[in-house]
């Protein structure tokens, strides 16, 4: 055994064997990169690496077999050992190997330290202040459907303690992400980014409740504090303001030393079954949906029904009212009346209520068009609330809308690194990167997000239309038939077919989307007939989703679906009807 190593060393085949690996590498590099570049499909890069791999082989027998001489390539039994040069051939391959090397280390350095701009993963960016999570308490009550009370508590805490300008809050939907899942907190925190972990445990039964909080510090899961308390459902909100102080106190005397002005949800619900109503309410609210939606319409009206004079249950409804318009086969205009009265409502009762300004400010962006309005009622929600992650992120849609690109892939960077799990805040950074015509990055983010998400909304017709734009038929086709929300489907499918000239199934699928949401669906027409190239047809429905008042219009500047249309009169009057005109 021996005898045959020192026979591979001395003709040079583990040195080939190396030298092949490493030059296999980086053709395969630079293969990925201008394959990338020029959007070839993936079968090309398969075939190149197979080639590749079926080559290392073939050099090995030729290394064993051959051997460099100076009159050329001879078989290695034909050549005297006595005048064989492979010690010379070995020093060259030697060169070789370390030359390559360096390429190699050079390109792992550039792609990984100098052209990478984006956040890592598995290491969210660690935000200044005193940064903390708000797990979902654990529903400990014998009744299952109790879980939107646990779930209200936690969210209600983690408002709370969002509105400390010092407190870096990690989001909702990053937190909620954990629900269930039995894992080390020091792992939770590191996917999160924070040093501080609030959980705990709610049992509630009839009108009495125990709720266990506790405050664990990330780096060595120490319990900084924890309480247990056992009250009825009329004293929550003592109960929420005391964990919350509780929490600052603990934390502004070790990491930021000293006294702040303290939490407080004195503008709450002070009736326990009202309350109840507005964590169900909250909890469908959550969950999105047209049938969730109409779910928390209902149970926010109960509880302004039971507690007229609280404003966020007033608050709490104007949002639910607001999202269901958006979703609804009703005329909106009507729910949209509602809504703007319940938002009256809960700002004459208490002027300083975040959430109110916040559902202001999704009212004027998505139907009112009113973007300074729309800016002034965040700024107003920031300045009252600066942790509130809805906020920031209907900014990003704000920048979007005036056509701010790069303004707007910024914003939503640094949302998901305070909240990294979210996934609306990659799922509009891929709209975004789309609407940048960097299709390449926007494919690779979309195909992550629907093999985390399969039925995510909306995810599947985005895709479709990049790759038609990429050129690649084929998967926009795959794509369209997944999308789950049907109006997109619609879309996606009516583009799709189109695309691979099958003109009658085009037809169809735009027939299905006219007969199932009429001209609620005005601005999905517009890209339809703007796909298929009907420019004329595509600015009548562009016409009707303005005056619709279509949500979907306020990326029309944005939209590269209407790149062929932007210089057209009727076009240009839209933007200035929209105070969005240049």
């Amino acid at each position: 055994m021996l005898d045959f190593l020192q026979e591979l060393g001395r003709r040079n085949v583990i040195r080939v064997t190396i030298a092949y690996i490493m030059l296999a590498w980086i053709v395969a590099q630079v293969a990925e990169l201008a394959l990338d570049s020029f959007e070839s499909p993936d079968w090309v890069i398969k075939t190149i690496l197979l080639v590749l791999a079926l080559g290392l082989p073939i050099a090995m027998f030729f290394a064993w077999a051959f051997e460099m001489t100076p009159e050329g390539i001879k078989k290695e039994k034909d050549v005297d050992r006595s005048q064989s040069i492979t010690n010379r051939t070995g020093r060259k391959l030697d060169l070789a190997i370390i030359a390559m090397l360096a390429v190699a280390l050079v390109a792992v350095v550039t792609d990984n330290y100098v052209l990478d701009g984006t956040v890592p993963d598995s290491a969210p960016v660690q935000t200044q202040g005193v940064s903390i999570a708000v797990l979902p308490f654990v529903n400990m009550s014998s009744d299952k459907d109790q879980e939107y009370f646990s779930d209200g508590i936690s969210e209600e805490l983690l408002n709370l303690l969002a509105k400390i300008p010092e407190f870096q809050v990690a989001g909702r939907t990053s937190s909620f992400t954990f629900k269930g899942q039995n894992l080390d907190l020091k792992e939770i925190g590191h996917s999160l980014g924070v040093e501080n972990i609030l959980e705990g445990s709610v049992r509630k039964n009839g009108d009495r409740v125990r709720i266990t909080a506790q405050l664990i510090k990330v780096s060595d899961g120490f319990h900084v504090w924890s309480e247990t308390y056992d009250r009825t459902l009329d004293d929550i909100f003592a109960v929420q303001d005391d964990i919350a102080i509780k929490v600052v106190s603990a934390l502004e005397v070790e990491l930021l030393g000293g006294a702040r002005n303290q939490p407080s949800s004195k503008f709450g619900i002070d009736n326990a079954a009202a309350y109840d109503a507005y964590l169900k309410g909250l909890f469908y609210y959550n969950r999105s949906g047209t049938d969730n939606l109409e779910k928390a319409v209902t149970h926010m009206q109960e509880a302004v029904t039971l507690a007229p004079e609280s404003a966020l249950a007033w608050a709490g409804l104007a949002s639910a009212l607001e999202g269901y318009a958006g979703q609804s086969d009703f005329d909106p205009a009507e729910i949209l009346v509602r809504a703007r009265g319940a938002v009256d409502k809960a700002l004459a009762l208490d002027p300083e209520l975040p959430e109110a300004y916040l559902a202001i400010a999704n009212i004027k962006f998505s139907w009112d068009w009113d973007w300074i309005g729309t800016e002034a009622a965040l700024e107003k929600t920031l300045a009252l609330s600066p942790a509130n992650l809805d906020a920031q992120l209907l900014r990003v849609s704000l920048h979007v809308t005036y056509g701010q690109l790069d303004q707007a892939g910024q914003l939503a960077r640094e949302i998901l690194a305070r909240d990294p799990l979210n996934d609306r805040v990659p799922r509009k950074l891929v709209n975004i990167l789309f609407y940048e015509g960097r299709f390449v990055e926007a494919a690779e983010m979309g195909e992550r997000l629907a093999k985390d998400d399969p039925n995510m909304p909306f995810i599947h017709a985005w895709l479709t239309a990049i790759y038609l734009d990429m050129g690649r038929s084929t998967l926009a086709m795959e794509h369209a038939q997944l999308e789950s929300v049907s109006f997109a489907r619609y879309l996606a499918l009516a583009t799709a077919h189109h695309a691979a000239g099958n003109i009658e199934e085009a037809t169809a699928a735009q027939q299905q989307l006219l007969e199932s949401h009429g001209d609620l669906a005005a601005y999905q027409q517009a890209e339809v007939f703007a796909a298929w190239g009907e420019n004329d047809t595509a600015l009548d429905w562009l016409e009707v989703a303005y005056r619709q008042r279509d949500p979907g219009i306020v990326d029309i500047k944005a939209d590269i679906g209407f790149i062929a249309l932007r210089e057209h009169p009727r076009f240009v009057a839209i933007l200035q009807k929209m105070n969005l005109a240049d």
